[in-house]
């Protein structure tokens, strides 16, 4: 009987366990964005296209270039630029650290002040549909300390759609 009731108390504990990942709800639609950055799941806070320096979530295009800049400036900027527009998947460059550099397909993530850059090849844009008024697609960097490129940050399942 103990065996029993022991089994019960068992599957109860482990039936029941949850993942912290569980009440992750990742946006879809239009003007939506998310990603995981080293694991911790962000979406911006704030207005959609919003003017650049507000948190909030901004998508530009433009015939050079297209960009999509996503800030909670408690703690997230997500910033990357790709000079081509076109249903593709395109490698990142070097990044100069500027949030204005259009001329290069790069990307930086500030975190709590400290920027991470993209590196010749470190992450890709892929993207999954592009029309004269809807760009969607999928993200993923590895990015670089500026001052320090032993200190490298992970960003994961990135989606976006303007």
């Amino acid at each position: 009987m103990q065996y029993i009731k022991y089994s019960f108390i068992l599957f109860l504990c482990t039936s029941v366990s949850c993942n912290k990942n569980d009440d992750i709800v990742i946006p879809t639609g239009d003007h939506t964005f998310s990603c995981y950055i080293n694991g911790e799941f962000f979406v911006p806070k704030g207005n959609i296209n919003s003017v650049p320096y507000d948190d909030g979530l901004s998508f530009s295009r433009y015939e050079l270039y297209f960009y999509a800049k996503a800030k909670d400036f408690k703690k997230f900027t997500v910033f990357f630029n790709l000079t081509e527009l076109d249903l593709n998947t395109y490698s990142l460059s070097s990044s100069s650290g500027s949030f204005l550099d259009y001329t290069v397909s790069h990307a930086i993530v500030r975190i709590n002040g400290v920027k991470y850059l993209s590196k010749e090849n470190s992450g890709t844009v892929t993207f999954t549909k592009v029309t004269e008024t809807d760009v969607k697609g999928t993200f993923e960097f590895t990015l670089y300390n500026e001052n320090d490129e032993s200190d490298v940050i992970q960003v994961t399942n990135g989606n976006f759609d303007n």
